[in-house]
């Protein structure tokens, strides 16, 4: 009978010949802890340290002069290059802006605009998924109320989306990866079908990029937006990045139209004409700091071949499903999503009941998790710095969490 060291050795044997592991040593990580949160907040590269400590150096001594001489100005155009190259972008289409809502504002915006033009004002729909990130439906609303007040939000079930594409859709709002679920929507399928029925398609990447394989100008992709802090390991509050394929880019208008997306910002003249390419989504003084943290998780990010990230996702996320459909289907505890791991993103959402109780008891053995309420565990399986092992450990301690609870229930009543 195979013991639990006998399976444990099993996921240390995966660690031994993983091709990633060697970068796990770039991140600053605390041996006392797994971080099992990466898809909220990736941890920090040793290389963030450098670069925040050589940005302070600069601005001491150099001040002004730093904003051309070390290039800051131009930053969020070549992070946002590098950013582009992760997910499948020609070099031009990327630039790194505000937060991800408020980059999503911008692109919606513009994109209605966009329609408006084409269609006369005949699309004013923005269709979207219940399922949808809400922050995401609130700057749906958001734009259908005080920007475009012809416009409305037409939500739908997610597997209904191309069924509700009409000739009064302008824009389809939807998120890569569910950020529950972990689902995967079919980026080129989708886009296809919006494109047949005159529709553009803005997608939310920030479950996906870095980690799940997105080739935005090979699907087809119209406009996009993404976190820079998940699995681009960016930092608290890192900036969000913006794509928009270059064949929208000349006529694409944003709404807030700031001096740094100016053609000639520095000719300070009163009217502004945008800049010809992606630097017109820019707003104000880029977060050099923020940005510069985010320049180093990208930088790291690139490092990987991209087809053994995506691998080792799908190999993490299946070990953890089977593990937990083994170990932890007696205690009443159900995996959400797809159980094709090529359907699914790199985290894992496990659906219980005493959900908050267990995720405060995994924090305390140094399993650190998202608890989505009500009553789910989100586990992130970031390939870059999560090992094998760290799956089986992580499903052993909650196996033993749920029997201790069992054996409460049983002998003294329901634990609280």
């Amino acid at each position: 009978m195979e013991t639990n060291a006998d399976q444990r050795r099993h996921f240390e044997q995966l660690d031994a010949v993983d091709p990633l592991s060697d970068l796990r040593a770039l991140f600053d990580l605390r041996d006392d802890r797994v971080f099992l949160n990466g898809n909220s907040l990736g941890p920090p590269p040793r290389e963030t340290w450098d670069r925040l400590e050589e940005a302070m150096r600069r601005w001491r001594d150099d001040m002004n002069a730093g904003w051309w001489d070390h290039q800051w100005l131009r930053l969020p155009v070549t992070t946002g290059d590098r950013i582009g190259r992760l997910i499948g972008a020609a070099p031009g289409q990327v630039v790194v802006g505000e937060s991800t809502s408020v980059n999503l504002f911008k692109l919606l915006c513009g994109a209605m605009e966009l329609q408006s033009r084409a269609a006369g004002g005949a699309r004013s729909v923005i269709l979207t998924d219940h399922d949808n990130f809400p922050s995401d439906l609130y700057i749906a609303d958001g734009v259908a109320r005080y920007v475009r007040p012809e416009a409305t939000v037409r939500r739908v079930p997610t597997e209904e989306i191309v069924d509700h594409l009409d000739a009064d859709v302008a824009v389809v709002l939807l998120s890569h990866v569910d950020y529950r679920t972990a689902r995967l929507l079919p980026m080129r399928r989708i886009n296809e079908r919006a494109h047949a029925s005159g529709a553009l398609v803005l997608w939310d990447l920030s479950h996906s990029a870095g980690v799940v394989p997105v080739e935005v100008d090979a699907a087809g992709t119209d406009l996009a937006v993404g976190a820079g802090y998940k699995y681009l390991n960016g930092g608290p509050g890192a900036p969000g990045y913006m794509y928009v394929a270059e064949r929208l880019l000349p006529g694409f208008q944003q709404p807030i139209t700031g001096w740094l997306g100016h053609a000639r910002p520095f000719d300070f003249t009163a009217d502004h004409r945008p800049d010809p390419g992606i630097a017109r989504l820019t707003t104000g003084c880029p977060p050099l700091l923020s940005l510069l943290a985010l320049d180093a998780g990208v930088r790291l990010t690139a490092r990987a071949d991209p087809r053994a990230v995506r691998a080792k996702s799908r190999a993490l996320v299946a070990e953890f499903v089977a593990l937990a459909e083994a170990r932890l289907a007696r205690f009443g505890v159900e995996v959400t999503g797809p159980a094709d791991s090529a359907q699914r993103g790199s985290h894992v959402s496990l659906r219980c009941a005493s959900a908050p109780r267990l995720a405060e008891g995994l924090a305390a053995r140094g399993f650190h998790l998202e608890l989505r309420p009500p009553d789910l565990l989100r586990f992130g399986l970031a390939p870059l710095y999560i090992r094998y092992v760290d799956v089986f450990d992580c499903v052993e301690a909650l196996e033993r969490l749920l029997a201790d609870d069992t054996v409460g229930t049983v002998q003294g009543g329901p634990r609280r």
